[in-house]
């Protein structure tokens, strides 16, 4: 069989370009990563465009999570502050059960109550660090006085018709198809909504309780009627007639004058039962006050366990994500040393072997 010499040379130059490209391949891969075009594998190509997607889509849910934590802390932190202020009504209430105390001390319980109701109103309508109500409503705030002073929830109108779904509304997207309630309905925690204590209301009626009067107020009696006018003197009779008149009849009594609260005395045991009723009703409510708070404050904390889990989850999804995609697009540097050197050799064999048979010819042999 006879190989022409422009054959062999151009088999070998095919040969030696190949392997000059494999070699370069390998340093580039070494030195970046193993997949740099479609054009080497179609296929690990878009499993990967998917990995960054997802990777995209976990930082941004990963962030979200975070920022939730934050949020259910900082309503963790309101509802725990709404509960010591109740905390203290029930121990102003529970003094206020005492029989000993004299007006200036229900008087100073009072005030005090005045205070506590505009705090928990302040609490009520604090704002998370976007700047939202963390007991919901509509507008700025979630509570505000009407008219006469009472504090409403502004997410329920006149009716009683529900303005706003805080269960639907205040939401975060944690997952791909999950999503965490991070606001809380004022109206369950402080009242306002169907069956529930209207916290706002009880410290109302238990103010109104240590303004009544528990004693009898001081009274004037009535007047003591003027008498009459003594009765004037007969006149003397004529000559040889008959005495003149006795005296006039005296003048009628007066009428005193009668104080109107005199006619109905206070009665001070009614008035002792009255304010006794108002202050166990008042500690009854309570209870059911303290409970709504408890309630929220649970489901706050079942949210906050549930972004532990999903962050969790995340973090394992994202650890598998890695691996996938390091074994599409990594280099593994021992394996690829070695294919290295292993293909250089070859170059440098392949080389030192045209060069031999490049030499071999007739006239080198006649030589």
């Amino acid at each position: 069989m006879q190989i022409s010499t422009a054959s062999f040379y151009n088999r070998s130059a095919a040969q030696m370009s190949r392997l000059n490209a494999d070699l370069n391949r390998y340093q580039t891969e070494m030195t970046t990563k193993k997949l740099n075009v479609a054009s080497q594998d179609s296929t690990a190509w878009m499993m990967l465009g998917g990995i960054k997607k997802d990777d995209a889509d976990a930082k941004a849910f990963s962030a979200n999570i975070t920022l939730s934590r934050g949020l259910l802390a900082q309503a963790d932190t309101a509802l725990g502050n709404v509960d010591d202020r109740l905390v203290r009504v029930r121990e102003l209430a529970t003094r206020a059960a005492n029989e000993t105390l004299n007006d200036k001390d229900r008087t100073s319980i009072a005030t005090e109550l005045g205070q506590l109701r505009e705090g928990l109103m302040a609490l009520a309508n604090t704002r998370d660090v976007r700047g939202h109500a963390i007991f919901g409503g509509v507008g700025d705030v979630a509570f505000a006085k009407d008219a006469d002073g009472a504090i409403k929830y502004t997410g329920i109108d006149a009716t009683g018709a529900t303005l706003v779904d805080i269960d639907s509304t205040a939401r975060i997207r944690i997952g791909d198809a999950s999503e965490i309630q991070v606001g809380i309905d004022g109206s369950r925690v402080f009242g306002g909504a169907a069956g529930t204590t209207d916290v706002f209301k009880l410290i109302d009626d238990l103010k109104a309780a240590m303004e009544m009067p528990l004693t009898a107020p001081a009274t004037t009696g009535g007047t003591t009627g003027t008498g009459g006018t003594t009765g004037g003197t007969g006149t003397t009779g004529g000559t040889g007639g008959t005495g003149g008149t006795t005296g006039g009849t005296g003048g009628t009594g007066g009428t005193g004058t009668t104080d109107p609260t005199a006619t109905t005395p206070f009665d001070a045991e009614a008035a002792r039962s009255k304010y006794a009723l108002a202050i166990k009703s008042a500690l009854g409510k309570l209870d059911s006050a303290e409970a709504q708070i408890t309630s929220a404050r649970a489901a706050n904390g079942a949210r906050a366990a549930r972004l532990e889990i999903e962050s969790s989850q995340l973090e394992s999804v994202g650890i598998d994500r890695e691996e996938a995609r390091s074994s599409l697009e990594d280099v593994d540097i021992p394996t690829m040393t070695v294919q290295f050197q292993k293909t250089l050799t070859i170059l440098n064999a392949t080389q030192a072997t045209i060069s031999k048979l490049a030499n071999l010819s007739l006239f080198n042999y006649l030589k």
